[in-house]
Formats: structure tokens, sequence, C-alpha cells
């Protein structure tokens, strides 16, 4: 209950009259923005009134290119003054709120709002096997919690297929992940790759899904293990079954039960070359202001505070401080 009320004076002496005033701004915006999209449609019908009889006296194919071409020189522009304006918002808007509440959360991290979270720790990592055609990552925080080096980033992976041919040829964009993406410096020295991923089969197939799992394909042999409320949330492939024993100790599995059950979806998560890869999912851009919606929303900017404290409270959820050996083998960019 104290933390709430920390953050309820955070809120209202730190954040609310930033908020207030970037209000204003997107305000007008808007303001403006619907007037002249207002004008503008009201020309193009008055024009296409005007001159439609004159041009096309009868039924013409020509009619509709000649619309759709229209649409597109108007839409085209208001596309162009909407996204240099949402990106000069979002500057501000994450320099001075979302910058801060990282800064409240633990005050010796460091935001980069254009900065993310590495394509080669993502690939690193192993987590999702296929390999992404396009990849965005944002919104990095990175820096130490006690001895331990943590970074962590919205990421968007996807990659592409192509059907049809000749005129008919396709592309099309599929997600592989997106979420968030943390790496800290486990405590532990290992040799080979642990992997620990949501088990949906288990909870869905019972029997059957025990069996599945067993056929993951490009996955190391299944590791069994004694904890049944922990197997409810994943399944454990691992290169050396004593190692994945060793490194999934009783009380680590009970933190990463706990963990599972605080998210909607179980996170996935790795062990490799002495560093734990955590891929949260999360269907939404986390850290980007609205446009055309107010943000002196308190459950909103709570919401963003949620996030951050999770992913930065992974670090005592696994007790990672509890280090084995001084210093770290965890190298940041």
């Amino acid at each position: 209950m104290e933390k709430i009320k920390s953050f309820d004076e955070f809120y209202e002496t730190k954040l609310v009259s930033e908020i207030v005033k970037q209000e204003e701004t997107r305000k007008n915006f808007k303001k403006r923005f619907l007037i002249i999209l207002f004008l503008t449609y009201i020309l193009i019908a008055l024009s296409a009134f005007i001159f439609d009889p004159v041009f096309f006296p009868n039924e013409d194919q020509g009619r509709g290119m000649i619309y759709l071409w229209v649409a597109i020189l108007t839409i085209l522009p208001f596309a162009i003054f909407f996204n240099r304006f949402r990106k000069k918002f979002a500057k501000v808007y994450k320099d001075n709120v979302i910058q801060k509440l990282v800064h409240f959360i633990d005050d010796s991290l460091e935001y980069r709002a254009t900065e993310g979270f590495p394509k080669s720790q993502y690939l690193r990592s192993e987590l999702f096997k296929r390999r992404p055609d396009k990849y965005k990552a944002e919104d990095l925080v990175q820096g130490k919690i006690g001895q331990t080096p943590i970074r962590f980033s919205e990421v968007h992976s996807e990659y592409k297929t192509k059907s049809g041919s000749g005129k008919n040829r396709k592309t099309e964009w599929h997600t592989i992940f997106q979420g968030v993406f943390f790496e800290a410096d486990f405590n532990k020295d290992f040799k080979t790759k642990t992997f620990i991923l949501p088990d949906y089969l288990e909870r869905s197939l019972g029997f059957i899904g025990k069996s599945l799992q067993s056929l993951n394909v490009g996955r190391p042999p299944l590791v069994k293990l004694e904890d049944p409320e922990f197997e409810k949330y994943y399944a454990v492939y691992g290169e050396d079954q004593v190692e994945a024993r060793y490194i999934l100790s009783t009380s680590l599995m009970q933190r990463l039960t706990e963990f599972g059950k605080k998210r909607k979806f179980a996170p996935y998560i790795s062990f490799v070359d002495n560093s734990i890869f955590i891929a949260v999912l999360e269907h939404k851009n986390l850290f980007e202001p609205r446009i055309f919606r107010t943000n002196l929303n308190k459950d909103l900017i709570l919401e963003y505070h949620n996030m951050l404290d999770l992913m930065i409270g992974i670090v005592d959820d696994l007790n990672l401080n509890n280090r084995i050996w001084a210093g770290s083998k965890m190298k940041m960019d």
C-alpha cells in the first residue's frame, strides 16, 4: 500500500504539471488536424459535385481511378503532417514523463528512448527460432540493480512470406515477438543452454501435452523436474540435464512460477552464456503518448510504472543479486 501511496505523490508532484503543459499542445494539434481534414473533404465533395457532370457526363471507368488519386494525394500530406507531430510530441513526452518515471523506480538506471535491445543479443538468446526479416527496438532501459547489470526494451520482430506470382504476388508480414525483451547477468556459471518456455500444451492437453513437449523440434531434450506447480506454466529444455537442474533451484522455480502468475501470458526464458533472457509478451506500444485522447490519466501512467517495475523487479524476484562471484560477465553496449 505504501508503494501506491508513493506513486500517487510522485504523479501529483512531478508529472501532472508536465502532462498538463503537453495537453495544451496535443489539444491544439487535434483541433487543427480535424478542422483541416473536415475542410479538405468538403472541398473534395464540392469539386466532385461541380466538375463530375462536366468531365464525366456518362459512366466512365476513369472516374474511379481519378477519385482514387485524389484520395491518395489528400491523405498523404495528412499522414506526413500527423507523423511529424507524433514523433515530436513523443520525444517531449518520453524526455519529460517516461524518463522521470524510470528514475523514480531506480535513479541509477539510464533511459534512451530512441535506442533498443541489441538484435545480436535477441538472436543470441535463441528464444525464437525463426530469424526476423524486420527488427525494431526502442525505449531502452539499462544500468545496474545492485551488482547486477540489466537491460531491456520494447522489441517487435517480424518475418515475411510471399505468395502468388506476377501481378498477384503478395508480401505479408507476421509477428514473431512483440513485447519487452530483458537481459540480466545471471549469478551462476553454466556451459550449456537451457530454455524455459510457456507450457500452453500442458495446461490445455494434460498428459497429451506432456507427450507433445518431447517432440519440440529444434530444442534440446525435455528436462523433467519434480515441481508440478512449475510445470503447469513452463516446459524446460536443456542441453545438459544436470546443469539445467543446477540452474533451476527450488527457490528459482518458485520465483518463476510467481512471475508467470503475474502476467496473462507466461514469459519465455533462456540461460545462455551466463545471461538470463526473458521475453514478456505485450501486444501494444507501452511508452507512446496518445494523440487523440488525453494523457492526463493516472491509470495510464500507473500501467507504464507497473511494467517498468515488473521488469526491474525481476532482479529481486530471481534473487540475482545473491552473487556467487565478484564482478560481472555481461557486456553492455
